[in-house]
């Protein structure tokens, strides 16, 4: 059976976890394993350090489903999330994104860097933003829960 995605992008904080958080947001932890268990590609574009992103995967469980993981480096320099994003991207061989390929993302920032990487720019509910707000920031559709992504996909 063909993977429903070729890829998924996730931001974390937000996305992932409750905002400011480290806790997993209802229904995400079993999303990624489906998603990792279909042999989707996933990557994770946050604007956490590496590192810290890295931490909060494993701790939630999903280090091991998630192909590539970009944040800010080290020296603390924040490149912008559109950066990240490509960096992600990279990490997963991915140099030009295929498709109807999706990026979940709970910001207007998250939606624009999809947008700049030709990623269908999904919003989440659950995050930091109105949905209203997302949709106004180029939003294709804002997820309730994150069950509702399979209806994107060819499954």
């Amino acid at each position: 059976m063909a993977p429903p995605f070729p890829a998924v992008v996730l931001d974390l904080d937000g996305t992932l976890t409750v905002p400011g958080t480290t806790r997993a947001a209802p229904g995400v932890v079993a999303l990624v394993e489906a998603l990792h268990a279909r042999g989707v590609p996933l990557a994770v574009a946050t604007s956490a350090s590496t590192p810290v992103a890295r931490r909060v995967l494993d701790e939630l469980g999903l280090l091991g489903c998630v192909d590539s993981v970009a944040g800010r480096g080290l020296d603390g320099v924040d490149a912008g999330k559109t950066a990240v994003v490509g960096e992600a991207l990279l990490g997963l061989g991915i140099a030009a994104a295929e498709p109807g390929t999706p990026m979940l993302g709970d910001s207007p920032v998250d939606l624009a860097a999809a947008r700049a990487h030709d990623l269908v720019p999904v919003g989440v509910a659950w995050g930091g933003s109105r949905p209203d707000a997302l949709r106004a920031a180029g939003a294709r559709v804002v997820l309730e829960h994150p069950d509702e992504l399979w209806a994107l996909g060819a499954c």
